[in-house]
């Protein structure tokens, strides 16, 4: 099987709606379920007393049995008479929805299933949204569970009516509403007698009508190094192709760093002289020239590389115990880049279930909500926005080397300085004067940036003043800037000496030490 040939399909829904079992009857009734496989079911089902049941295919580990739920994201195969499937399985836990994101994130399609008899539940509108987040357009509704009320049209038509309008408000228009029974297999591969009054396709003839999202092969090359083998005398390049095709004898660019290089060879396990790799494709690559980058570097082709990101805006789902906070910094995470990143802004929080916002320039995410939020990197990773490339498009925040966030890179911005623009360390022009600190700059009229030490931040949290005398209205805006992200206080006032700021901290702050770095704002 090929994995350009094959369609990706995550499963979402709300715990107990029965998506193992659904994965289990597909599995069963398209002829994909290995015998041995099968048997082995049925003794585990004997051991433990219980009646077969098609979602113990699912639960590969003996925890997840003996629990009777889906915990890990699974994700194996089956074939339809038009072609093969990748099948995500993403658990309905709120402490697995982690999993959900690492699954969704390969999928080109989604499965969103909803129980006919309780409906739509917080979950559902959760994974819905996510669903949306992760820019899946192709989203099919399973309405399942409807012989426990007697196959009625009337509920099912109730379902129906609360899901398309939560998927219209969230961006989603879903390409068929099906009435199913993942139990009796009704409407699964073939149509169901017992739900005549349904005339639509059914759950199989719905998937198989589904196309890739986007062909990943024509897009621009993305080939994140993942790591670097040196012996025989040369160094091999390893990693996977994202998007695009790295051919032998191209001229090709690392990003961020710029470095140029033809390939000699592109490489598979006993298999040396490749002619190309296309999306999907595990391979190492060697170069004409000697050539030093680190993991974490993306190969592509000249002229079409990715852009060197300083900061990135981004739509996020916060998963972590802990807030999210304004100005702290994190982890983060995208393809095989690793690099330091503060949390510079939060546009807006946003209650992932409701799709309220709940604040605008906030200072925090809550556990499960989601944010739009920019963050500032302490160095240049190669970054596109999702909807450009998905494969160097998304991302995860680390807090202590767990995954506590994901999300989509909505803005790239490679340059924080425009042409002409001077950068003013405040901490270097601040004077003391007999009646507090203060620095003028009312002779920079043009563009300016403002960058602050950890011991100019320090000495406002012990207490302490500045007054800035202030040229233009962009100054104000740039000062205002810095307050809101360093949590500072402000105040504003005209007079015959012109406009000033006066900046200050009330209460206890987190001494940053000497050697931090801190962004230009």
């Amino acid at each position: 099987m090929k994995i350009n040939d094959t369609l990706r399909i995550v499963i979402v829904g709300h715990v107990d709606h029965g998506k193992s079992t659904l994965i289990g009857r597909l599995f069963y009734d398209t002829g994909s379920l290995p015998e041995e496989r099968y048997r082995e079911i049925e003794a585990t089902c004997r051991a433990q007393g219980r009646a077969f049941e098609f979602a113990y295919l699912m639960d590969a580990l003996e925890e997840e049995r003996e629990h009777n739920i889906t915990i890990d994201t699974a994700q194996t195969f089956f074939r339809t008479s038009l072609r093969s499937y990748i099948i995500i399985d993403a658990p309905g836990h709120k402490e697995f929805l982690k999993n959900m994101i690492t699954g969704a994130a390969a999928a080109d399609a989604a499965i969103l299933l909803v129980d006919g008899a309780e409906g739509v539940r917080e979950q559902t509108r959760r994974h819905a949204y996510m669903l949306s987040l992760l820019g899946l357009r192709q989203v099919v509704v399973a309405v399942n569970k409807l012989d426990l009320v007697g196959f009625r049209r009337d509920r099912f038509e109730e379902v129906e009516e609360e899901i398309r309008g939560f998927l219209l408000s969230v961006g989603l228009v879903p390409a068929h509403v099906i009435p199913i029974s993942a139990r009796e297999g009704d409407h699964i591969v073939t149509p169901s007698e017992r739900m005549a009054w349904y005339s639509g396709p059914t759950l199989v003839g719905a998937l198989d009508s589904f196309i890739p999202a986007r062909e990943l092969s024509g897009l621009p090359l993305r080939f994140p190094v993942q790591d670097i083998y040196v012996g025989d005398g040369k160094r091999v390049y390893v990693g996977r192709v994202e998007s695009g095709c790295l051919r032998t004898g191209s001229l090709a660019v690392f990003s961020p760093s710029g470095k140029k290089a033809v390939v000699r060879s592109v490489e598979k396990w006993k298999q040396a002289d490749l002619a190309e790799a296309s999306a999907g494709e595990c391979v190492g690559v060697t170069f004409t020239e000697e050539l030093f980058v680190e993991r974490g570097e993306v190969l592509s082709d000249e002229g079409e590389a990715p852009p060197a990101a300083q900061e990135i805006s981004a739509s996020l789902f916060w998963l972590g115990n802990d807030p999210l906070r304004l100005s702290s910094r994190y982890v983060l995470k995208l393809a095989t880049a690793e690099v330091e990143a503060v949390l510079s802004v939060i546009t807006e929080r946003i209650d992932s279930s409701t799709l309220e916002v709940i604040e605008r320039h906030a200072s925090r995410v809550e556990n499960l909500e989601v944010a739009n939020v920019t963050f500032t990197l302490q160095h240049p990773i190669a970054a596109d926005t999702f909807e450009e490339n998905p494969g160097l498009g998304r991302f995860v925040v680390e807090v202590g080397e767990f995954v506590a966030g994901g999300g989509i890179v909505r803005k790239v911005l490679t340059d924080r300085l425009g042409r002409g623009t001077r950068v003013v360390r405040l901490h270097a022009r601040m004077m003391t004067e007999p009646d507090g600190n203060f620095i003028d700059l009312t002779r920079e009229a043009g563009p300016v940036e403002f960058e602050v030490s950890p011991g100019f931040v320090t000495r406002l949290g012990e207490g302490e003043v500045v007054a800035i005398r202030l040229c233009t209205a962009d100054q104000l805006e740039k000062i205002a800037r810095l307050a809101y992200g360093y949590g500072l206080g402000m105040t504003f006032r005209r007079g015959p000496e012109g406009d000033r700021v006066v900046l200050f901290r009330e209460g206890s702050v987190v001494q940053a030490t000497a050697e931090e770095e801190f962004p230009i704002i």
